[in-house]
């Protein structure tokens, strides 16, 4: 997928040094995330959606009236958070992210309806734990943390990324897909991407970037 990525980025600036039909902007919107866990047993962990935020550069080109491809970078906020009656536990990143995408574009009057799908790369930079417990509520009998899915979020102290049972990897790619409205300078986009990187150590567990993301996207140069 990482090489798949870097050639599909070569072939686009490739063609964008070439274009007339090259459109450049810039990128704002809000997240959706989560982080998909599996047990070697098939046993979910019963996680929830986080928000956040994007921002970045966006760049296209049109190879034909209805065929593009574009690209961006995007500083990007994800995570995931784990909720019950005695506590709520949070991971943060903060990420670097490249995706690469070919559209269709079906245009209806001033109007564009556009279908884009493609591999993305990602590269976190910061990450942070977050465990607060709810000292107001006193369970019932002895509770331990370290039974729960909390167990990975208890010690704030412990690096993010690195070799622990506990700890993330910096690196995933996956693939993203979605669907834009355009009107001349102005897009708004959503999409949803699903990483295929086995994002934590732990070997009894694979984890995986599940996210959803709303962007509004400016041209410059008009359409």
């Amino acid at each position: 997928m990482k090489r798949l990525s870097l050639l599909f980025c070569f072939v686009i600036c490739a063609l964008m040094l070439n274009a007339q039909g090259f459109h450049y902007g810039i990128t704002v919107g809000s997240t959706m995330s989560k982080i998909i866990e599996k047990t070697e047993i098939g046993l979910d962990y019963p996680k929830s959606n986080k928000m956040g935020y994007q921002v970045g550069l966006a760049a296209e080109y049109e190879i034909l009236s209805f065929l593009y491809v574009g690209a961006s970078l995007n500083y990007i906020t994800k995570g995931d958070k784990y909720k019950d009656n005695f506590a709520l536990s949070k991971i943060n990143f903060g990420s670097f992210e490249m995706p690469l995408q070919i559209g269709y574009k079906i245009p209806i009057g001033n109007v564009s309806i556009s279908a884009m799908v493609g591999p993305y790369t990602n590269v976190a930079i910061v990450g942070k734990r977050t465990f607060i417990p709810r000292e107001e509520i006193v369970p019932p009998f002895e509770w331990n943390f370290e039974d729960t899915p909390h167990a990975q979020y208890l010690d704030n102290e412990d690096d993010v990324f690195g070799e622990r049972w506990s700890s993330y990897k910096r690196f995933d790619s996956g693939i993203c897909a979605g669907l834009r409205v355009g009107f001349k300078n102005y897009n708004l986009s959503a999409n949803y991407s699903r990483g295929f990187v086995n994002i934590r150590h732990d070997e009894t567990i694979t984890a995986n970037h599940s996210v959803f993301n709303l962007s509004f996207i400016y041209y410059f140069n008009a359409f």
